[in-house]
């Protein structure tokens, strides 16, 4: 609905005549709302699960969307639609992507790609079913009708299975051969004794990246596991979208930095306002934890995330009245296309991702850089095979913007900076996008062209991609920083 609400928006601009400055408010607050809700959405997956916030975030968006058929102007839906809708969209997105992540470790790049494919998926299917819809009941009954759908995820967040508990392994002593045997059997006795160490230090290994909990002291542990939540967002690699095995073998992360980094006390200072569990204070004020904002890195990768989320939707929002207006037949099959691209994109981006021979950061730098390229050049199309292939290459090559931030994210500062960083940038990225649209809407008053909107967003999409090549040349003075301390 989020992505294809560009339709929705050509017929709120007819209907209401309140312009397309206001009128770009509801979907602006619509995705703001949805992402900024991420920690505390986070926080209520700790006390509550996943099972229990998607469905009530269901409940809340499906009322909400259903109530706004009966809005007499554009402020009512910029409170039914952006704040009420957008904050049941959030407590539904981030239990549906952790729900996958913590049962695949070697493919869970592909299993993250297959879900969050759904919404390339749906973005395909929702613009033509909305445009039916509005053509044969009216804005109105498309709403009531897409409220129906949204209740669709009361059963499908039902289904979702508790996070796994795996019992404790249990201390082995090492086995020592016993000395009354003749050196050869000794020689023999010890090899074998050593071989079956290193096999357990392994076993250890794929079982502490599996389960990070088991770090933990065992009293923490049942505290964690409570009977109301499950504790899932405590773990260092929750919202790590990538195989966790290629990221041991190749990316040159150890067990040993697959570890909740939480300090108790700090967090219980920060959140101990809060009316909820321990753990969901403690998740929560590690990913609203600002000390990685003197981190070099994380705040060039910040305005980057912050310039592509300013351009992200405008696409989105306006290609349908654009399309309008240069009287091409069948907008919103543009918008289906950007869909049907952009599943393709995320799919074949975090499969390739989590090849050894793959640099994630010059792939997500590249992907950005011609996803903004392609959006300011589509004002030279005039028809629509030609804005179908801006539509194609925007919705395969944004599809790094999703799926590969979580993995570049790790490699730039570890897998246990992960749950903070993503946290950061998703308040970011709603304060991004309360941006955009309004903007552009903006513009397009001003100038009464879609020329420089779509310039603006192909701008800030495309110097994204360009300030993160300056990253490896941060990080090299990083090293060589690191390097005369430690000489020192």
């Amino acid at each position: 609905m989020t992505y294809s609400f560009g339709v929705f928006y050509a017929e709120f601009l007819t209907y209401f005549k309140e312009g397309e400055y206001k009128t770009a408010w509801i979907v602006s607050i619509l995705v703001g709302v949805t992402l900024s809700s991420g920690p505390v959405s986070s926080s209520f997956v700790n006390r509550w699960g996943c099972r229990s916030v998607t469905v009530a975030g269901a409940l809340l968006s499906a009322i909400c969307v259903t109530v706004s058929a009966f809005a007499k102007n554009v402020t009512t839906l910029i409170f039914t639609i952006g704040i009420g809708a957008g904050m049941g969209f959030g407590l539904i997105y981030l239990p549906a992507i952790v729900s996958v992540t913590v049962w695949f470790e070697r493919y869970r790049s592909l299993a993250t790609g297959i879900a969050v494919c759904g919404s390339g998926l749906g973005t395909f299917l929702f613009a033509p079913i909305t445009s039916a819809l509005i053509a044969n009941y009216g804005w109105q009954g498309a709403l009531v009708i897409i409220g129906a759908f949204i209740l669709n995820c009361i059963p499908l967040g039902l289904m979702f299975r508790p996070v796994p508990e795996r019992p404790r392994t249990p201390v082995m002593e090492p086995m020592l051969p016993k000395t009354n045997k003749s050196p050869l059997k000794r020689s023999q006795s010890t090899e074998q004794v050593t071989r079956a160490n290193e096999k357990f230090e392994d076993d250890v290994a794929r079982l502490t990246l599996s389960q990070p909990a088991l770090n933990k002291p065992q009293e923490q542990k049942i505290h964690l596991h409570s009977r109301h939540g499950s504790g899932i967002m405590q773990r260092p690699d929750v919202l790590y979208q990538g195989s966790m095995a290629s990221l041991a073998k190749f990316r040159g992360t150890s067990p040993d930095r697959v570890q909740i980094s939480i300090k108790k006390a700090e967090r219980e200072q920060k959140c101990g306002w809060l009316p909820c569990s321990e753990e969901s204070k403690a998740a929560l004020a590690e990913m609203l934890d600002m000390s990685l904002l003197v981190d070099p890195i994380f705040i060039l990768f910040s305005v980057s995330n912050f310039l592509t989320s300013i351009g992200f939707y405008i696409p989105y929002v306006y290609t349908v009245p654009m399309s309008e207006n240069l009287g091409v037949e069948n907008p919103a099959y543009l918008i289906s296309i950007i869909g049907a691209s952009n599943l393709v994109g995320r799919i074949i981006l975090g499969y390739i991702s989590d090849k050894p021979w793959v640099n994630r950061l010059l792939a997500y730098n590249l992907c950005l850089t011609i996803a903004g390229i392609s959006t300011a050049m589509a004002m030279a199309c005039w028809e629509f095979w030609g804005l179908a292939l801006y539509a194609t290459t925007f919705g395969f090559t944004i599809g790094a913007y999703v799926g590969l931030t979580s993995v570049v994210l790790v490699d730039l500062l570890g897998i246990e900076k992960l749950t903070n960083a993503f946290g950061l940038l998703l308040l970011f990225q709603g304060i991004a996008s309360l941006i955009g649209p309004p903007v552009a809407g903006s513009l397009y008053e001003s100038l009464q062209s879609y020329a420089p909107v779509f310039y603006v967003a192909g701008g800030t999409i495309s110097l994204s991609g360009l300030i993160l090549f300056f990253i490896p040349m941060l990080e090299k003075r990083a090293s060589h920083r690191n390097t005369i301390l430690e000489q020192i």
